[in-house]
């Protein structure tokens, strides 16, 4: 008897200790919460390769829970593909994409070197 007592006593102060536990987390992640600042940021790039062909770029800016920023690419088939884009908090992601021809655009052309490698025919022993 004096066995399950003290296993039911152990299970119960389990219960209390992760009990105590959880709320010290939940108290500890709501008081980080309280405490952080406002967002704010803006960055920009612009990539142009010429060997690859690859041309793209992103900018964007936040402030608080406004978001907003657009990034392009050349799309293979010569077209200029830009995506305009702004997120508040309550709205969710909202994207406008625009595409146009890029007049007198070429794709980069491939390059294929052939090496060629002399053959031996036969066996030596």
């Amino acid at each position: 008897m004096f066995f399950k007592t003290s296993l039911v006593v152990l299970a119960l102060i389990g219960a209390i200790a992760a009990q105590h536990y959880y709320q010290e987390q939940q108290h500890h992640h709501h008081h980080e919460e309280e405490h952080h600042g406002p967002a704010h940021y803006e960055f920009h790039y612009d990539i142009h390769d010429d060997h690859t062909g690859d041309v793209h770029g992103r900018k964007e800016s936040r402030k608080d829970d406004q978001t907003q920023g657009e990034y392009y690419l050349i799309d293979a088939d010569g077209h200029k593909r830009t995506v305009t884009y702004h997120v508040d908090g309550k709205s969710g992601f909202i994207a406008e994409v625009h595409r146009e021809p890029i007049k007198g655009y070429q794709a980069p052309q491939t390059v294929h070197k052939v090496v060629a490698v002399p053959v031996h025919h036969g066996y030596h022993h």
